[in-house]
């Protein structure tokens, strides 16, 4: 299961530079208005489609080059392949989290930007939430339908990248009619911290159901 696990990492190096910069440039942005609640979904965002670029690179690599059939000829678990994925997400999150959290303190320490605000823990634990959510729904449909889910992941990639766009003049609608104060009113980082216990145990959940999903997929 670890040289699995390592695969996908050696993939994950290879992955389009201009998407991480783009995920950085991102994260930049909510350097420039530290006083205003979009910096945070900006930070968030910026670590979201670090970790999606770099499963859906993996996983799309696996499914051009047939790595299933592959692997599944040789004397492998299938529940190492099912843990091995699940394994590599938790390491995408770890890696992207701290790379924005990273690169937006070196950002305000060298002085390219003076009066805005780095991303912190908080943030990382709600990109980790998304993604824990998310691929918790993801990997079974992945594991039962495999290059099926390209289609998806196209449009998916799509909606990231207009996704900044949309949650500024989402965030300037919430404003105009008074609803953004309430909102911000509210103790995010309590809902945070249940929300991460609710995303571990779907995590898991979601774990055995691709195993046993997998365990039964003919090849």
């Amino acid at each position: 299961m670890l040289n699995l696990v390592k695969k996908d990492l050696k993939l994950s190096k290879k992955i389009n530079i201009f998407a991480v910069i783009y995920a950085l440039f991102i994260a930049t942005m909510g350097l420039t208005m530290p006083d205003h609640p979009v910096a945070n979904i900006l930070y968030v965002l910026g670590m979201v489609i670090l970790i999606f670029i770099s499963v859906i690179y993996t996983n799309g690599y696996d499914d051009k080059y047939k790595s299933e059939i592959i692997l599944n000829s040789f004397p492998i678990d299938r529940k190492d392949i099912v843990r091995g994925k699940y394994i590599s997400l938790i390491i995408y999150i770890i890696i992207a989290c701290s790379a924005v959290l990273i690169f937006t303190n070196i950002i305000l320490k060298i002085g390219i930007i003076t009066n805005g605000r780095s991303a912190n823990i908080w943030n990382a634990i709600f990109a980790a939430n998304i993604s824990l959510i998310f691929y918790s729904i993801y990997y079974p449909f992945y594991f039962k339908l495999g290059e099926g889910l390209r289609s998806f992941n196209t449009i998916l990639w799509i909606l990231m990248t207009v996704g900044p766009a949309i949650i500024g003049k989402s965030f300037k609608k919430l404003e105009e009619i008074g609803y953004l104060e309430k909102i911000l009113s509210i103790d995010i980082n309590k809902i945070n911290l249940y929300l991460f216990i609710f995303s571990l145990m779907m995590f898991y959940v979601s774990l055995q159901i691709s195993k046993k999903i997998y365990m039964g997929k003919e090849f």
